[in-house]
């Protein structure tokens, strides 16, 4: 597997590498004027660590998600459509403590079991989301060299190179069809995990980078285009950073470039289906999401007919998210986790502390609670700042008389965030409380 920051590989390098490893001898013959192929584009998204349906925070079963319950919705789609593709927009590395535990140990760690599955699944490519480089470069960059599939990152650039880190896209052909699988991230990595990501990696606007290689593809021949991408529809940023480009650039990029056939996304964790955008040539491109946490697979069944020798017509496209909830889990992909399921369990269980009383965080949002005092406490006594800010991430968090564990403690912080200390003036915390109190909708002729 080569290294995933191949500085010294030229563009035409990179054609010949992808053009042998997706057509070789097993590819389908190219379909005959007037034939056409159905092609079934499964995808997922913000998996974050959600292999099997358990929820590490309260070691209990949770049937709305886990990657091996959608395990068993790609069996039985692979069995109607043959000729199908399986693509994940992103967020697969960090997220839960399973993911976390297996990033403890960084680069030393064997493997991550996700990305395990992910190959027993036959995953066909996958996009970085920003939460890839919680961990640090060096760790993703690992992972990515222990796994076959395709890892996609088009918008993501050595620091100092106009060559990118990570694959910009893939082509293979599906039933007689040239498609290419263009892989997009979000900027906005560039300002949350900056100190990891800073003089490595540059992050570029994304509807630059997808009008280059929409037309790089279509020249290579791409007769059906998907471009994957952790980011929203959009418009707009969750920040105001000068140099970092648009977060959510999902509109701006399907009115602007042409050429897009079908728009497979992640970030926002909500459910997007049935839902068409209107491109610049006032062709209509389905745009599809499939939740968050392996909640859905979505699905678009795509027609396509050959009606001359240089022409492919998109005859119909039909997108849905299919709900894992009511899906029996994969024996197959449970046992294959059986072993580090077991393992990550016994560490959330670790005792870290008592308490002789009960911390409730159902309205740590509207008062003080001593749960996110717990937080403020920790965030003073590591960095010796005058004021502290914190999130009440969780409501449901509760703490009981006794013992005090590890998966406790995720319950009211569960993410591996970058702790800040800044400088700010008294204008900037007035601001600050000001943005904070947007979260109070007030009153409306009295009513609350």
């Amino acid at each position: 597997m080569r290294n995933p920051l191949y500085k010294l590989m030229a563009p035409f390098a990179i054609m010949v590498l992808l053009s042998a490893c997706n057509f070789g001898e097993t590819t389908p013959k190219p379909l005959e004027i007037g034939e056409s192929a159905t092609i079934s584009v499964m995808t997922t998204t913000d998996m974050h660590g959600w292999v099997t349906p358990w929820d590490y925070a309260t070691d209990t079963e949770d049937p709305r998600y886990g990657l091996s319950k959608i395990a068993t919705i790609v069996d039985s789609i692979r069995n109607i459509h043959p000729n199908n593709l399986l693509i994940d927009a992103g967020d697969w590395l960090q997220g839960n403590s399973f993911a976390e535990y297996f990033a403890k140990n960084g680069i030393d760690s064997p493997n991550y079991p996700a990305l395990r599955v992910a190959e027993v699944l036959e995953f066909d490519a996958m996009v970085l989301g920003n939460h890839e480089f919680n961990f640090g470069v060096d760790y993703l960059n690992k992972r990515i060299s222990q796994t076959r599939i395709p890892i996609l990152g088009g918008n993501v650039f050595a620091t100092g190179s106009d060559t990118t880190a990570y694959t910009p896209y893939i082509m293979k052909n599906v039933g007689g069809v040239k498609v290419a699988i263009i892989g997009l991230t979000t900027p906005g990595s560039a300002v949350w995990d900056r100190p990891r990501v800073e003089n490595r990696l540059n992050f570029t606007d994304g509807v630059l980078v997808a009008a280059k290689y929409v037309e790089e593809v279509r020249t290579a021949g791409a007769q059906f285009v998907i471009v994957l991408a952790h980011t929203s529809m959009g418009p707009g940023s969750s920040y105001d950073v000068p140099g970092v480009a648009e977060e959510n650039f999902g509109q701006r990029m399907l009115e602007t470039v042409d050429g897009i056939d079908l728009f497979v996304f992640g970030h926002s964790h909500r459910v997007t289906d049935d839902v068409r955008v209107v491109g610049p040539s006032g062709k209509e491109i389905p745009v599809l999401q499939a939740g968050r946490w392996a909640s859905h697979l979505g699905e678009a069944i795509v027609t396509i007919t050959r009606t001359d020798e240089n022409t492919f017509a998109v005859e119909t496209i039909s997108t849905k998210a299919h709900s894992v909830e009511h899906v029996e889990s994969s024996a197959k992909i449970e046992a294959i986790v059986a072993a580090d399921h077991e393992k990550v369990r016994n560490e959330i269980n670790l005792p870290l502390a008592t308490t002789p009383d009960t911390w409730d965080a159902s309205n740590a949002r509207l008062g003080d609670t001593p749960i996110v005092d717990l937080i403020h406490k920790v965030q003073f006594e590591i960095t010796g700042a005058q004021l502290s800010a914190a999130s009440a991430f969780n409501t449901d968090a509760l703490f009981e008389p006794g013992t005090i564990t590890r998966r406790d403690i995720a319950m009211i912080y569960p993410y591996e965030n970058m702790l800040f200390k800044i400088e700010i003036t008294g204008a900037q915390i007035r601001a600050f409380l000001e943005h904070t109190s947007q979260y109070y909708q007030g009153v409306d002729r009295g009513n609350p």
